[in-house]
Formats: C-alpha cells, structure tokens, sequence
C-alpha cells in the first residue's frame, strides 16, 4: 500500500525526532497546530501524498486489468498493436427490382440513398448496372449512422430516396442489417487483450476466431475443423461462423472477415465464412420481490440481464439454466427460489454448430 497524508506527516516528525544534535528545531513544535514547522511538515506530506496518488495512477494505467479509457488505449498499443474498435455503421444487402424491362439499361450510382419507412438511411456501396433486359439485381449497402441502431429487420428498408433511371424501380433488404455497434467498452476491449498471447500461434482455430473478431462489428465467431466424412481426418479446411451481438451477419460483415482472415489462417487452408442461425429462446420467470423494492423496476432489471446473458453466446454454444440464474441473483431486491425459472426447464442446447441462442426482450414473460 502507498503512503497517504498522515503517512508521510509521520515521517516528517520521525525524521526530525531522530536527526540528533544535527537537528536545529525543537520536535515537538511539529505537532502545534499553525507553527511554521506544523505548516511546512503538512505542505510537504500533502505534496508527497500527490506524487503518491500520480505513481498509483501508473501503476493501475500499466496493466490491463486497472487501465482505463484512453490508458487501455495506449498499454494496447504499445504492447499488443491493438486498438479500441469504434462505432459502426451497419451493412446490408438490397435487391433492386422492376416489374418490366420497358425502362431500358441504366445503373443506380453508388451513394445512391434507401431508407426505412422510420427513417434509418443507408447508401449503395458500388454501382449497380441494369442491362437492357434485367430485372433483378443484388447490391451491398452501409447504414448512414453508426451504432446498434442501424440494425435493421428483414423487409424494413423499402424507399429510394434518391431518384433513380426507372421510376418502376423497388427495393427491399431480404435479410438482417448487421454489424452497427457503439465504440468498444474497456471491458470487452479488456476481454480481446486477454485473447492475445494465446492467439500468436496462428492457424488455431482459437486464432482464427480471434482474428475474425478484430473485425469491427463482429461480436461472436466459432471455427470449426471440417472432417472428411470417410476417414474422420481433417479436411484441410475450416468452416468459421460469425454474428454481430444480435446474432445476424451481413454480406458486408462476411466479406470483411474473409479479407481480415488471410492474416490468421495457415497458409494453404481455406476458411469458409458464413453467418448462422439465429434461435430467439423463450424464458419465463416465476419470482417475489423483497418489501421495499418497486416491483416493475426489479422485473426490468431481470429483463435486462436475462438479455444480456445470451447476446455473446457463440454459434453453437449452449443457454445454461444456472447462468440465467446467477445473472438474475445479481438483481437486488429479487427473490429467487428454486422454481423461480420456469422456462426453460433445462440446458438449451443449439440443434447445429452454426445456430445462435439470443433472447430478446420480448421473449420474457413473469407470471406470478
């Protein structure tokens, strides 16, 4: 433990009890309050309690565990060549279509804007050419805000907002936008420091999970050795599952992590990247609240870390009755018995490798 005031006051007095005939000053005089001697050993001990107080900010700010903010930022940096992952946009992918081919050719430029009817915009990521006889075409698109909000459901983005070549022209995004993400929390960043040394040796499996999550946006990845079906030997290749925190992967998303990949997997193997499938669990609870506490506010607490409880569970990892559990005993003002969890009534295990357990708010019921 590092001196404080007092600490150091006593020191000063020490100092002076045991200088000897070398000493000038009466000891004693310290310890009156409002003496020059009384001042001065207070001063110098309050000084000494700052040095004290910066060289344990140094300590906390040199590992990982204790750093904070912009601290993290630089010991990553430094030590590890990492770096916080900032607010992200989500991607998607469109599908432009028209009913008839009586526009003729023309292209939807990149920048070219779609919206959702509540508003979150997003814009072509490349040009897109229709021939003469096309109907159809699929193109990437990247969210004009950053953050978990510019995920958006299947169905929902359905205006052009900039005018097109054929005014017959419709869009629509069959799938999930994903990968829109707040900045990177110290903990989680804390979380991908830790993963470091057991990565260097690249070409893991735990390396290639670990590379892919250096992608920005991606919050679970599971990588899987494919064997061959005959002999159970590898295959010589690796198929890798990703998701964002809602469970959902993007084109976008899935192309980035191919590319990040390349400096993860052992040369020579391929790495087949997909997304997987998302299972929303239902889970019910049965529980009293303890006199004095607001019954809707302790029921909200549980809803929310019963979310938070599945939103980084991996592809093909399993739900465990006693996390939810666990989670719900950190609530205060929660009483929960052994029948407080009703549903579900054992462990959820994912049906495949690449199905991904998430539960949503409004997958949680209480009854009573």
């Amino acid at each position: 433990m590092l001196p404080n005031r007092q600490d150091l006051f006593n020191v000063y007095r020490l100092s002076l009890q045991t200088a000897g005939n070398l000493a000038r000053l009466n000891p004693a005089v310290v310890d009156i309050a409002g003496s020059d001697l009384n001042l001065l050993a207070g001063a110098t001990s309050l000084m000494g309690e700052e040095i004290s107080a910066q060289l344990a900010q140094c300590l906390l700010d040199s590992f990982s565990d204790t750093a904070q903010g912009d601290a993290l930022d630089r010991l990553a940096g430094d030590r590890y060549g990492l770096t916080r992952l900032g607010a992200t946009p989500s991607t998607v992918s469109l599908t432009f279509t028209r009913p008839t081919f009586a526009g003729g050719a023309g292209s939807i430029p990149a920048g070219t804007r779609v919206q959702t009817n509540a508003g979150a915009q997003f814009a072509v990521d490349t040009d897109l050419a229709f021939g003469g006889t096309d109907l159809t075409h699929v193109v990437n698109a990247t969210a004009l805000v950053v953050g978990p909000d510019s995920n958006v459901a299947p169905g929902q983005i359905t205006t052009i907002v900039d005018a097109v070549f054929d005014g017959t022209i419709t869009v629509t995004n069959p799938s999930w936008s994903a990968g829109g993400t707040d900045p990177e929390t110290d903990p989680a960043f804390r979380g991908r420091i830790r993963e470091f040394f057991a990565t260097l040796r690249r070409g893991t499996l735990g390396a290639i999970e670990f590379g892919a999550r250096q992608v920005a946006g991606v919050a679970v990845a599971t990588a899987i050795e494919i064997d061959n079906s005959m002999s159970g030997d590898p295959a010589g290749a690796v198929e890798l599952i990703i998701a964002d925190a809602n469970g959902n992967a993007s084109g976008g998303m899935i192309q980035q992590v191919k590319d990040t990949e390349l400096l993860w997997r052992a040369a020579g193997i391929p790495v087949f990247v997909s997304g997987g499938t998302v299972v929303n669990q239902p889970v019910t609870w049965n529980l009293d609240v303890e006199s004095g506490f607001g019954q809707q506010a302790v029921l909200s607490q549980i809803a929310a870390v019963t979310v938070a409880v599945a939103q980084f569970l991996a592809p093909g990892e399993t739900l465990r009755r006693s996390t939810l559990i666990a989670a719900a005993h950190t609530v205060p003002g929660a009483v929960i018995t052994d029948g407080a969890l009703v549903n579900p009534i054992v462990d959820v295990v994912p049906a495949t490798n690449s199905t991904i357990l998430r539960i949503r708010s409004t997958d949680i019921t209480f009854t009573s």
